[in-house]
């Protein structure tokens, strides 16, 4: 008599079992330093409203006429012309609001990967966030050309990156989830890319990007959860 085919059904993995193995692989150091996080970058929504007006803030009148004529030289195409061409204040808002920069190599969180290549880890956390040139902000003149060896009229002010409730950019961190026993977290996603400054075998840091995407087995992007003690967990999707 036949035997009965094997059911095979894919195995329950919550985020909860995700972040307890990760605590253990960071209590028992089971991971190899890759360097320093310098940036975090992720995709959210948010009003866009008055983006297709915005214009380009150029810090020097000749530069649309440069971009122009190295397009009509057949310098660089049109398209590239474009990406050429200086955030609008819009744009660079946008751009404040889906970011945590800790704006070098020397600051930013230690990041890891565990030796079984499966999880990127935080084994200190967070550090803390440098305050970041004001998005909105436009020089009357260039700090190089300033009569007074750089003013309040050439200097960019700083603001705070805070993770909620920012007056400049509003809250980066919207959403949250709470586990069973209720500690909270809250949730960046979907990552996009990790700017990375990689310790080289050879002595010197190298800068690399790790760029997020779809798992396809079960179709989920990846995402940073927070905790209150800046504590931070890499969860689903894959990073190449």
């Amino acid at each position: 008599m036949a035997a009965a085919p094997a059911i095979f059904d894919r195995p329950s993995f919550t985020i909860a079992d995700r972040l307890k193995i990760q605590a253990q692989r960071i209590r028992e150091k089971d991971y190899i330093v890759v360097g320093r996080l310098t940036a975090i970058h992720w995709e959210a929504q948010r009003n866009i409203s008055g983006y297709s007006q915005s214009r380009p803030r150029y810090g020097h009148p000749d530069q649309p006429k440069m971009l122009a004529d190295a397009v009509a030289k057949r310098l660089m195409t049109a398209q590239q012309a474009d990406a050429a061409k200086p955030f609008s204040e819009k744009q660079a808002v946008l751009w404040s609001s889906t970011t945590l920069d800790w704006l070098d190599g020397k600051r930013g969180p230690i990041i890891a990967r565990t030796r079984d290549q499966k999880d990127w880890l935080l084994p200190q956390g967070l550090t803390a966030l440098p305050d970041i040139p004001d998005p909105r902000w436009v020089p009357d003149h260039s700090s190089s050309n300033c009569p007074n060896g750089g003013c309040s009229q050439c200097i960019t002010p700083r603001i705070p990156q805070l993770l909620t409730e920012c007056p400049v950019v509003g809250s980066r961190v919207e959403h949250k989830i709470t586990a069973r026993d209720g500690h909270v977290f809250g949730i960046l996603h979907p990552i996009l890319e990790l700017s990375i400054v990689a310790f080289g075998p050879d002595g010197h840091s190298h800068f690399m990007r790790v760029r997020g995407g779809i798992d396809q087995i079960d179709q989920i992007k990846p995402a940073l959860l927070i905790d209150d003690d800046m504590r931070g967990f890499f969860v689903g999707g894959i990073f190449s």
